[in-house]
């Protein structure tokens, strides 16, 4: 019962703002960008989102239609460590992130690299809702002008409103490629299922987008 008033209340919010949740946007590999350096990023992203107004309950599962829609984010990060960045992003479905990025396998030149993450979100600010992120960030680079990017995600929505418990949880990932050397552009696939109920949903986001680097790096 308190999922199911979660979820009616996530359904209205949808409403009220935009049909959205967490932001889902990849566009990062398991690269750092090194102190005191820094990047700028913008992406065009076209996401499938489950639409909890028209959901059906039959006892034994849950339909829950789906509505596709168009978003613009922008974000940037900046090293504060050689191998760590600080993150925030926001997009025009009002999500707005801040985070960190932690390097652990390899440098800005290794063909290999993998880094930690970790992000608070805001969806709708005034709404009330937030998520949670814990990104794994994995990256192969055959040369400087070309990388392909894995990106695990785990990530976690909740409502602050009193009398509200529980929340939802999604598992899934992003994938892509990024072209260039200093500036870079690419495509990001990202895929999520939503758990913690008795139904099978996925969400879905292609993007296009654009890095813009700052600093030295």
């Amino acid at each position: 019962m308190k999922q199911l008033l979660f979820l009616l209340l996530f359904g209205a919010t949808l409403t009220l703002v935009l049909p959205s949740c967490a932001s889902l946007t990849g566009f990062q590999d398991g690269r750092t960008v090194g102190k005191d350096n820094g990047e700028f990023y913008g992406s065009l992203n076209f996401s499938t989102s489950p639409n909890f107004n028209d959901w059906e309950d039959d006892t034994s599962t849950i339909n829950v239609p789906t509505l596709t829609f168009p978003s613009l984010e922008f974000g940037g990060r900046y090293g504060v460590a050689e191998k760590v960045d600080l993150t925030l992003r926001l997009n025009t479905n009002l999500n707005v992130g801040v985070g960190t990025k932690f390097q652990i396998v390899g440098d800005r030149q290794s063909p290999f690299a993998m880094a930690l993450g970790a992000e608070v979100g805001s969806f709708g600010l005034v709404l009330g809702l937030l998520n949670i992120q814990v990104p794994l960030y994995l990256s192969v680079h055959p040369s400087e002008s070309f990388g392909w990017y894995l990106t695990p995600r785990y990530i976690r929505q909740f409502s602050t409103y009193a009398g509200v418990e529980g929340g939802l949880s999604y598992f899934g990932g992003n994938t892509g490629f990024l072209f260039g050397k200093r500036n870079k552009f690419g495509l990001d696939i990202g895929y999520y299922r939503l758990g913690g109920i008795d139904a099978s949903i996925g969400l879905f986001q292609l993007g296009f987008g654009g890095r813009f680097a700052f600093g030295k790096n």
